[in-house]
């Protein structure tokens, strides 16, 4: 098995450093370049064992509370939803697998700040605010929230309606899960994009917008 080390680098006054001081963006864009040269030594073998799965826990748990920036903070939470027995079974290193993979192709694909999932075709500007009951929500791509089903949940409790369909004229809003290529046409999610902005375009209504803003509606604590 592969052996890591973690270490955190330290000021002169013995505190951790800030990683990331730039803006909002740039912040996301170095954070998860930094996490994806794990995340891509950790899949070289195509598999994530328990202690590369912990290994990867720990290195978020310690530097996503110094820097806390979206999506590392929903991350994080993913983290610890994880791990709070103190073990991540096959499943939930499947599931971390997924992560990584994610976070790996964010960065490969093409620069960071174009891969984000703001560069999508979202409403401009956005809906503001989002209005969950009796609304109807199709999902998209992988989100940094957590699983499809975490997010159908998170819907369903706030009165909304999830919808892993294409949308059509009664959908209220398409969600773009963070982890989305700027070439989305390409990718097997893109159609439903397309048919969201056709609808758009149409003037049935629907909005489309990013995790990151969806997320934001959230109470937090779920």
């Amino acid at each position: 098995m592969r052996q890591y080390v973690l270490v955190t680098p330290e000021d002169d006054h013995g505190q951790p450093k800030r990683l990331f001081r730039a803006n909002f963006e740039n912040n996301v864009c170095k954070a998860i370049d930094q996490l994806s040269g794990i995340c891509s030594g950790i899949l070289a073998d195509g598999v994530v064992t328990a202690a590369e799965a912990a290994f990867f826990a720990d290195f978020v748990r310690k530097f996503a509370v110094y820097e806390p920036v979206w999506p590392f903070t929903d991350i994080l939470k993913r983290i610890e939803r994880i791990f709070a027995d103190k073990r991540c079974d096959k499943d939930e290193q499947n599931e971390l697998k997924e992560v990584m993979e994610a976070l790996c192709g964010h960065v490969e694909q093409s620069d960071p700040s174009q891969t984000y999932s703001a560069t999508l075709p979202l409403d401009s500007p956005l809906p503001d605010p989002i209005l969950f009951s009796k609304h109807t929500f199709v999902i998209t791509g992988r989100f940094a929230y957590g699983t499809r089903r975490k997010v159908f949940e998170t819907i369903s409790d706030l009165g909304g309606f999830p919808d892993d369909n294409p949308p059509n004229r009664d959908t209220n809003y398409l969600v773009i899960g963070t982890f989305a290529s700027r070439d989305w046409a390409n990718t097997n999610y893109g159609r439903k994009i397309e048919h969201a902005v056709e609808l758009r375009e149409s003037g049935s209504g629907i909005s489309i917008i990013s995790e990151e803003h969806w997320r934001r509606f959230i109470p937090s604590g779920s």
